[in-house]
């Protein structure tokens, strides 16, 4: 059984080596094609198009390793490229944060588990669709929104933004739990549908967890309290109600835990 082990160690060591090296190689081609777009010898189009392409081959291959911290930056990178329309000055600045961070990353750096929170909030907001930053005071407020459908996700991250929060989109209840944990956001938005783990299922989780049992947890759902759906639920738990009591629902959520 021993050599199995070894087998699977040695397995997992070399993937992840292989991927850390096409990491590096991948931040060096970001940081010139980051160059090219800033000195207009590419065209903005095609060197946003290579960013989105670049940033979700990252995302989705670093998900099945075991480097947190990677997963979590190139997630967050992932998002904040997939949002944009255009990549100005002002962009692309915010886009070398994370490409310096990833080289670092690749290159070696280690982040310890309770300088993670504070090294993913460091990172750019994603610039939600619809919303000029430029009018609205940003605040250092993490929501972390696990919602699977990505028409409602885009409904409550506008909502937000427009308050100036910071928001992070998760589309199953299993990431939701890691992302929670490492993160600890000052804020969890959850769907009840969420598949296997429903959004109660996590909302019980976390509130038995004595390491995210503080954090607010509102759940996002079409029922009201008392429906069988909802047994279960933590009653610290809040609701916000899709339709026409969402935003009040999720004003008065966001003024009962203090969310400011």
């Amino acid at each position: 059984m021993a050599a199995f082990d070894n087998a699977d160690n040695e397995n997992e060591l070399r993937v992840i080596n292989e991927f850390l090296e096409e990491l590096r190689d991948t931040a060096s081609q970001l940081q010139v094609l980051v160059g090219n777009m800033r000195s207009k010898s590419i065209t903005p189009a095609d060197g946003l198009a290579t960013l989105k392409r670049e940033a979700s081959n990252l995302r989705s291959t670093a998900q099945g390793l075991s480097l947190p911290m990677i997963k979590l930056v190139t997630h967050r990178f992932d998002e904040y490229v997939g949002e944009l329309k255009e990549a100005g000055s002002a962009e692309l600045d915010e886009i070398q944060v994370f490409v310096d961070k990833i080289e670092k990353l690749a290159d070696g750096e280690q982040i310890s588990e309770a300088d993670a929170p504070a090294v993913v909030r460091s990172l750019p907001a994603k610039r939600t669709a619809d919303i000029d930053f430029g009018k609205i005071e940003k605040k250092n407020v993490e929501i972390l929104l696990v919602v699977p459908e990505k028409a409602m996700s885009r409904i409550v991250e506008r909502e937000l933004a427009a308050c100036g929060y910071r928001t992070s989109t998760i589309r199953d209840g299993f990431s939701a739990m890691e992302t929670v944990v490492r993160t600890r956001p000052d804020m969890v938005i959850a769907s009840v549908e969420l598949g296997l783990l429903s959004g109660v299922d996590l909302g019980c989780a976390l509130g038995a967890m004595p390491v995210t049992e503080s954090i607010p947890f509102a759940l996002f759902t079409s029922y009201e309290w008392g429906n069988p759906k909802l047994k279960g639920l933590p009653p610290r738990a809040s609701l916000i109600r899709k339709g026409a009591k969402f935003g009040d629902d999720l004003a008065e959520t966001l003024a009962r835990f203090n969310i400011t």
